[in-house]
């Protein structure tokens, strides 16, 4: 792990258990680097903050999307929206650092900073609407629909005792239910 991931997996670690109140300070010590480490690869913990979470959703992106399209645009959702879902399950505490960015002021006074993670969502949900998949709401109406139905289902599923074993059981059932409020009802022929 190089030094950089270490400060990112220490941040991390902190912040979930503290919040982003959490010094600098801390951190240094929960990690056990210099001031001087720390800040040659940051300038700064808002810095840290936004950058890890822009992290975050490009790991997602890149482990749980996949740019291949088959003939049935609800089970390649579905199957993007498993393996996210799973990530979560899999990642708690990186879930939760996700969690507690998107809902602290952060992502409101950030946004410009982070709005090129939702470059990826904007464009599938584009493309399901203009294909007639998706209703024609908003694209980031949906963007954050989806997101939610995400984050939802993997909070659901983590309260669980045995999580894994409560996704593999019910994730066809929830997303169903997610489908139902997004997709375009298809005429019978």
């Amino acid at each position: 792990m190089s030094k950089k991931e270490e400060i990112y997996q220490g941040a991390i670690d902190l912040f979930v258990a503290k919040g982003f109140t959490a010094s600098v300070n801390e951190l240094i010590e929960r990690i056990g680097i210099a001031k001087g480490t720390l800040y040659h690869h940051i300038s700064g913990k808002d810095q840290l903050i936004v950058e890890i979470y822009k992290q975050l959703m490009f790991e997602i992106e890149e482990k749980c999307v996949d740019s291949s399209t088959g003939d049935d645009p609800k089970e390649d959702s579905k199957r993007v929206f498993s393996k996210i879902v799973k990530w979560f399950i899999s990642n708690p505490n990186k879930f939760y650092y996700i969690n507690i960015f998107e809902t602290s002021p952060y992502i409101k006074v950030h946004f410009g900073k982070v709005e090129d993670t939702l470059e990826g969502p904007r464009k599938n949900i584009m493309q399901k609407v203009n294909m007639g998949v998706l209703k024609g709401y908003k694209t980031d109406m949906i963007a954050f629909f989806d997101f939610a139905f995400t984050r939802a289902m993997a909070n659901y599923f983590l309260s669980m005792a045995k999580p894994l074993k409560a996704f593999k059981e019910e994730f066809d059932e929830a997303f169903d239910m997610y489908w139902d409020g997004v997709a375009q009802k298809q005429s019978k022929e």
